[in-house]
């Protein structure tokens, strides 16, 4: 059990701190999908479940810094679809967490993650500019994937995106939404975590001592959104879910 940093040789712990210096500035505004790579990183070092369980204080905690900054422009209405399929999906995933391998999920979310974007793509050349607002079913479908992988694999952004993206929405409103989507979930993840063995005291005290770093991963995070556009910082959504997803494929491969 890794229970201190005497475990842990000095490029592994540098590997450990900015993985969570990534998962403070996916909270500050770059994009929820950084988080994945907060993940993978962290699995460098540890086994994946231990990895995404060493990461889970660290959301807990800076979620709501994350929904303070946002909470002015979270879409209510959307939230709750989303939420309600996120609930299921993560109940789902507690109880499949040993039946269903990590691979099968990352090409399942990762195909979903590429539609996304060709579908962002192809608005884009036929000059699609009316938003297209995708009923409760879907919402509630892409919450449930979005609770599943994040419950996994700390990374549901590619379902939430594809329902949110396709309405033209704000940048403001759409991190505020996401930022009160996963921090209730995480919060949630806590209790399912302890019950399968995941997590456990000494992962805490491990993490404990890595949460400074992921506040100024936080604030660094929301200084950078500041300078971007909303155009800029879709197309910076659109770069990352691709290489998300093809990662994602290419992993589960």
């Amino acid at each position: 059990m890794f229970n201190s940093l005497s475990a842990f040789s000095n490029d592994q712990i540098l590997v450990l701190s900015f993985a969570s210096f990534i998962m403070g500035i996916s909270r500050g505004g770059i994009g929820g999908g950084f988080g994945l790579v907060g993940v993978l990183l962290a699995a460098q070092i540890m086994p994946p479940l231990m990895a995404a369980a060493f990461l889970l204080p660290i959301l807990v905690v800076t979620d709501p810094f994350a929904y303070w900054l946002y909470r002015k422009h979270v879409l209510w209405k959307n939230m709750h679809i989303l939420l309600a399929g996120g609930l299921v999906g993560m109940f789902v995933g507690a109880i499949t967490i040993r039946l269903i391998t990590a691979e099968t999920l990352k090409i399942f979310i990762g195909l979903l993650a590429l539609i996304l974007v060709g579908d962002g793509l192809l608005r884009h050349f036929k000059k699609v500019t009316e938003p297209r607002i995708l009923g409760p079913i879907w919402g509630a479908f892409s919450g449930g994937l979005a609770g599943y992988s994040s419950f996994l694999i700390h990374s549901g952004l590619p379902p939430i995106a594809a329902y949110l993206l396709p309405q033209n929405i704000t940048r403001q409103a759409f991190l505020g939404t996401v930022a009160v989507f996963f921090s209730i979930c995480n919060f949630l993840k806590i209790v399912p975590y302890w019950y399968l063995g995941i997590f456990n005291f000494d992962l805490i005290r491990l993490t404990i001592l890595f949460i400074p770093i992921s506040f100024v991963g936080l604030f660094v995070g929301r200084i950078i959104n500041n300078y971007f556009s909303d155009r800029v910082f879709f197309i910076i959504v659109y770069i990352t879910i691709f290489a998300l997803g093809v990662r994602l494929i290419w992993s589960g491969v």
